[in-house]
């Protein structure tokens, strides 16, 4: 993947840093998502710069409990934090997805960064076993599905 590749539309970008700089909560729980599960590289730049500024200019109301979930999935998960980082299309301009890979784990990152509900095509999963790390269950990956608005998930591959 080129340096200068866009993940996600600016105008998309747009739309949730002024969702951040009103306080929506569920805009804030993906910019700390977000600040977790980006690696920083040219590709994220951008995105992890915005998450960022996020949490350090925006005072967070991000719940305890949410907080606690992503924190304790990050130490718990290796490829959060040294995986390799591999930008997934799932058809949809709206949603940044990505695999974190090291040889133990693939993890597939998902995150609707649009203030409304958003369709999205795991045709390339459909079919295959999976866990939810955040939610802790397991699933069988549809070929469609829709996210609820800034809804982001952190599934683990099998």
């Amino acid at each position: 993947m080129s340096p200068d590749r866009v993940l996600v539309a600016q105008y998309v970008v747009d739309d949730w840093l002024a969702a951040l700089k009103t306080r929506e909560p569920r805009a804030l729980e993906l910019a700390r998502a977000l600040a977790l599960s980006l690696p920083e590289n040219d590709a994220t730049r951008a995105l992890q710069a915005a998450a960022t500024m996020a949490e350090n200019s925006i005072p967070f109301e991000v719940s305890d409990a949410v907080s606690a979930m992503l924190e304790d999935s990050r130490v718990k998960y290796e490829a959060l934090t040294g995986g390799d980082f591999v930008p997934v299309d799932l058809a949809n301009p709206n949603v940044l997805a990505f695999e974190r890979n090291t040889a133990q784990e693939r993890l597939l990152i998902v995150n609707n960064l649009a203030r409304v509900s958003q369709p999205v095509k795991f045709q390339a999963y459909a079919g295959r076993e999976g866990w939810d790390i955040l939610n802790r269950v397991e699933f069988t990956f549809p070929t469609r599905a829709q996210l609820e608005a800034y809804e982001f998930l952190w599934l683990m591959l099998e």
